[in-house]
């Protein structure tokens, strides 16, 4: 199902004025070799990675988000650096980003709802049982998730972050409904290779070593279903024009 609302160009994209960088430079970056993380600063971005990188992180989406990708999107890399005129939140560099790329590699977008199978992270019928929020964090951070070694290990994370980082580790979409503000230091240990289990191994009914019963510890749940996700679809992308 295709959404009324199109993203073409800057003027879908441009929501706010005077959202763009003072001073941006794009430049192909290496061929081979590990992308550089996405660095937010007061008012600056860093990064180097593959343009559909660039519409994930800039739209804060996930892999399977992104349609219609012509081939060098999914392997040719590029560096960007970008200042912004005055302090900026990282919702305002995102904008920035967003507008950048439809300006340098003429990006034009549609969004579109597709049905996949996924799952979604609730409160557990017992409540949740989370440490108490971390103060002083700004209320637009997701906080940070790490995964490896049989954990997911979320600081000052948001549980829109910890969906993430559970999709990371189940290959699959999960969406955030528990209905939880806040920020929370967060550690999640299962046995590895084992995240994900059978229907019947519920947080109601936990299995040792599960995800699922990591996550009931903490009086969340995960249930497999259906679930609408939004995407977006590329229309038209060309390779960058100078600075």
């Amino acid at each position: 199902m295709k959404l009324a609302v199109a993203v073409c160009g800057l003027a879908g994209i441009m929501s706010v004025r005077g959202q763009v960088f003072e001073v941006a430079s794009v430049k192909p970056g290496p061929t081979s070799g590990f992308s550089l993380p996405f660095r937010i600063g007061p008012d600056s971005l860093q990064i180097e990675s593959r343009l559909k990188d660039l519409i994930m992180q800039a739209y804060e989406i996930e892999d399977y988000q992104v349609a219609g990708i012509p081939a060098w999107v999914q392997s040719e890399r590029y560096a960007i650096r970008a200042k912004a005129a005055k302090a900026s939140s990282p919702h305002e560099i995102r904008l920035m980003l967003q507008a950048l790329l439809a300006e340098r590699f003429r990006l034009k977008m549609h969004r579109e709802t597709k049905t996949m199978a996924g799952y979604v992270l609730s409160v557990d019928k017992g409540g949740a049982k989370l440490p108490p929020p971390k103060t002083g964090v700004p209320a637009d951070s997701m906080g940070v998730i790490q995964l490896g070694g049989g954990e997911i290990w979320g600081r000052a994370t948001s549980m829109k972050n910890l969906a993430r980082g559970l999709r990371l580790e189940l290959e699959r979409p999960v969406i955030d409904e528990t209905k939880i503000a806040g920020n929370y230091d967060i550690r999640l240990r299962f046995e590895e290779g084992n995240a994900e289990l059978a229907d019947k191994d519920r947080p109601s009914d936990p299995t040792a070593g599960s995800i699922f019963a990591a996550l009931h510890e903490l009086g969340l749940r995960l249930d497999s279903r259906k679930v609408e996700i939004g995407v977006l679809v590329i229309d038209a992308a060309e390779r960058p024009s100078g600075n």
